[in-house]
Parts: structure tokens; sequence; C-alpha cells
């Protein structure tokens, strides 16, 4: 049970984190829109974005197990902890500062042109594009001193099974962002953007720093690393794991590089869109790699295989019936899902007709990426890192000649087709590499469960395209909570009426859920 809360705990603040993000971006797109600034905040940021999503799980991979071991042994922590800090401190502020000195070189690998943009505020004022891009980057890389300590301390944290602060970051994250954008953007402009998200990834750090007074941690500089076996041990254990980790954010590296040779309020366009694909992936994704990870990891260590197999089938079949539709949604509803949620300020109907042509080629690859991302714990279960890294390095390289073949048909379009090419390629090619591995994965229901699926997302898009023309003439909040609400009934009862046994299961759930709680005082 104690598991179950913390999954459960883990998912609502991470979605709430998501959704503060979400406005963070309303706010910054009713501002700018889809204009030059935009685009050059979105190339900037996605530096500490990407520092944030690799430096605190490759930490966490190799600090845990081994505070973990000591912990049990009841031997002291505090000084492997001191080592610790003052590696972090010194290789965070090194690259800080290096950052800051090669700013314009970095932006430049991003993608930034050498191209004036007159300002879509002041017509008669003008910017260059890799000019703001360095200088916003300047203000955001002391933001890697942070995102370092935000990893190290989050590592501790978890080590002793403490949770809920290191999940809290996220949170405190995006509140300090919206706030000081709020309070410093019309003071600083663009540059406030730039602080604001800093001092995001500072507030991020704070909330751990109360549960390491707690267990009695103190923050001073260590050195005597050489004779640290325990050290030595994480240093050899690190690099395959960065490794893994920087594969694994390349392509929105890529796609910053490739959308600033668009012109202009592309990189927004498709940032706008992925963020909107992210929020069912925080949802549903979330909710089933985390509790399935220690299942298929507790089957693989008990030899019990065919358990295995079976909950990595009913894994790929819940999030197949859970994400096909949101797929559909997207394609169907792209152009009202942008307006409803962006649609004010400087974000005006160009800016909607950007990020809505990105919408659905994004919303595609949202099994793809699923599907990935659980047969990646599948490896990790049965210890395996590397053929990860290897299937994501191929899945760079496709996602790559996909947008060179096409981004001349569909623009960034084909940038947003690409993230689905490569996500199918590497689950296909995961898929292929694991029933070598351990033998048949899926039995035939999982294709029953396919047909079914693909016949209850085709019934639900006839039915939403021919209701189009009467709900399109309500008011727009009511036009979506009507299709949606309505498509999420078709789609269901269809697949009810087809007699899937995984909807009659879900709904199953979902009712004793609620019957508890209608039953709790």
């Amino acid at each position: 049970m104690s598991l179950i809360k913390t999954a459960s705990m883990i998912v609502v603040l991470t979605l709430v984190g998501r959704l503060l993000g979400f406005f963070r971006t309303i706010y910054v797109n009713s501002l700018y829109g889809t204009s030059g600034v935009a685009d050059a905040f979105n190339t900037a940021a996605q530096i500490p974005l990407t520092l944030y999503l690799i430096v605190p799980g490759a930490i966490n991979a190799v600090l845990i197990p081994t505070m973990r071991g000591l912990l049990e042994k009841d031997d002291r922590t505090g000084t492997l902890y001191q080592r610790m800090f003052t590696i972090v401190l010194i290789v965070f502020a090194l690259l800080s500062a290096l950052g800051i000195v090669f700013a314009r070189p970095i932006a430049m690998l991003l993608g930034a042109q050498d191209v004036t943009y007159p300002l879509a505020s002041d017509p008669g004022v003008t910017i260059n594009a890799l000019d703001l891009t360095t200088e916003l980057l300047r203000w955001m890389w002391p933001s890697a001193i942070f995102i370092g300590l935000a990893g190290l301390w989050s590592s501790v944290n978890n080590a002793h099974q403490h949770f809920f602060t290191p999940t809290l970051a996220t949170v405190a994250n995006g509140a300090v962002v919206i706030i000081a954008m709020y309070l410093l953007v019309p003071v600083y402009g663009a540059l406030g953007l730039a602080i604001a998200t800093t001092l995001g990834y500072l507030a991020a750090m704070l909330p751990m720093l109360v549960t390491l007074r707690q267990f009695d941690y103190r923050h001073r500089l260590a050195f005597g690393w050489k004779q640290d076996q325990s050290l030595r041990e994480m240093g050899e254990r690190v690099i395959p794991i960065l490794i893994g980790a920087a594969v694994a954010q390349a392509t929105s590296l890529l796609e910053k590089n490739f959308g600033n040779g668009l012109g202009e309020g592309k990189v927004t366009a498709l940032t706008n869109a992925n963020q909107l694909v992210q929020m069912p992936m925080a949802i549903f994704v979330g909710a089933f790699t985390l509790p399935l990870f220690p299942l298929l990891a507790s089957y693989v260590k008990r030899g019990e295989m065919e358990r295995m197999k079976e909950t990595l089938q009913k894994g790929l079949s819940y999030l197949l019936i859970l994400l096909l539709p949101v797929s559909v949604g997207f394609i169907v509803y792209a152009e009202p899902i942008i307006r409803l949620a962006f649609n004010r300020g400087a974000f005006d109907e160009h800016s909607v007709m950007l990020t809505a042509w990105a919408l659905p080629f994004y919303g595609l690859a949202l099994y793809g990426l699923a599907a990935r991302d659980l047969i990646t714990r599948a490896f990790y279960a049965l210890e395996n890192t590397r053929t990860p890294v290897i299937v994501g390095a191929i899945g760079i390289g496709v996602y790559a000649l996909a947008n060179y073949a096409l981004i001349p048909l569909l623009d960034h379009g084909g940038i947003a087709l690409g993230t689905a090419i490569s996500a199918f390629s590497q689950a296909a090619l995961l898929y292929l590499l694991l029933w070598r591995k351990i033998g048949t994965l899926i039995q035939r229901s999982f294709l029953w469960t396919v047909g079914k699926t693909l016949l209850g997302c085709a019934l639900m898009a006839a039915v939403l395209l021919g209701v189009d023309p009467w709900l399109s003439a309500l008011p727009l909040w009511l036009y979506m909570l009507l299709g949606i609400s309505g498509a999420a009934l078709v789609y269901f009862a269809a697949l009810a009426l087809l007699r899937e046994p995984l909807v009659s299961e879900l709904l199953m759930r979902v009712a004793k859920k609620g019957a508890k709680r209608a039953d709790s005082p």
C-alpha cells in the first residue's frame, strides 16, 4: 500500500508541476506569440531543461544504491555526501562558467540564426535572433549549479526513502517561474523570462534543504576523493548512464536546431505542441511505468518470466487503449485545442495555424513514446542498460534522416512527424530485441485488443466529424467540453460492446475506488 501511495503522490505532484509549466507557456505566448523573441527564449531554455532531465536521474542512478548499501550496514554517509557535494559544486560551477563564456557558439549549435526580425509589439524595433538567444543563455547558465545540487539532494532524500520534497521541487519550480515572470518581464522584457527561469531552478532545490537538515547532513567541502572506494565505483558507473540520458534528450536539441532553420515562430510552435502532447504522457505513462517497473524487476529476480511477459503485455495494452484515442483527438481537434489553450494576447491567428500544424504529428508519436519507455523498463529489469542506449542512438539517426526527408514536404510538421517515426522505430526495435532475448512477448489477445482499439477510434473519429457542424456553432469551451466527453463516451462504449476485457477491468477499478471514497467518513 505504501508503494501505491508513493506512486500516486509522485504522479499527482508531477501533474501539478506540468500544469504550472503549461500556465507559464500560456503567459509567454500571450506576451510574445510565435515571434523571434519566443523562439530565442525556447531555444535558450532547452539547455537548463536538458540538464534538469539528465543530471538528477544520473546522480540518482549512481548515488542511491551506494548510500542504501551504507545505510543498511549502519555506516555513516556524511563524509560521502560532503565529498559528493564538493564534486557537484565544482563541476557545475565550472560548467556554468564555461556556458556563460561560450554562450554564443552554443546558441549557434542550437541553430539560432544571425538574422534580424521586427519586434511584434513595436515594429519599429528589431531583434537579432542569435544575439538575443546568446544573452538569454548567459542568464540561464547559472541554473546548472542549482540543477546539480538539486540532483544531489533529491538522491540523498530518496536514499533515505523520503520522496515528498524532491517531487515537490517541480511544483516549486513552476510556481516561482510564473510569479517571477509576472514581476520581472514588465521591467526587463525578454531578460525577465531568463532570470525567472533561473530563479525557478533555484526554488526547485530549496525545499530539500529542510529534510537534509533532518537527516543531519552538513554542507561542507571535503576532498580525499582518490581514497574513497565508493566514489571510484560511482565514477565508473556514471559515464554510461550520462551517455544514455544524453542520447535520450538529443532529439530535443536537434528539434531546436532544425526548427530555427525554418524561420521565425517555428521553434515556439513546436514547443507549444510538444508540451500539450506531454500532458497525457505525464498522466498515463507515469501512472503505468512507475508501478510496473518494480513488478517486472521482481518477476525477473524470481525467474518468473511468463508473469513478467504477461505484465508487460498488459501494460502495453492499457497504454494503447488510453493513448490511441488521445492521438485521434489531437488530430481531429488540433486547431480548437490550440485556440482554446493559447489564442490570447500576442498569440494571434498566424500563431494558431503554426502550432495547430505541428500538434497532429506530435500526437501520432504518443503510443510509440509510451511503448518505447515501457519496453526500456523491461530491459532495465533484466539489468541490461546497454541495449536501450544503442537503440536510442539509432533513434537519433532515424530522427535526423526523417527530418531531412520530411521538412521539404511538411515544413515544421516534418520535425514533429520525425519524432513519431523515431519513437515507433525505437519501440519496434526494442520489442524485437527483447523478443529475441526472452521469447514471445505478446499473445493473440493483444492483437485482438489492437483491432478493437482501432475500430473504436475509427468510430469515435467518425462521430466527432459527423456532429462537428452542429457543435462548432457553440462557444469554444462548450464545443470542446461536449466534443471530448462525447468522444470518450462513444469510444469506451464501443470497446465495451466489442467485449474488450481490459476496459471492463478498468471500469471496475474506477467503480471500486469510487465506492471506497463514498464509504469513507
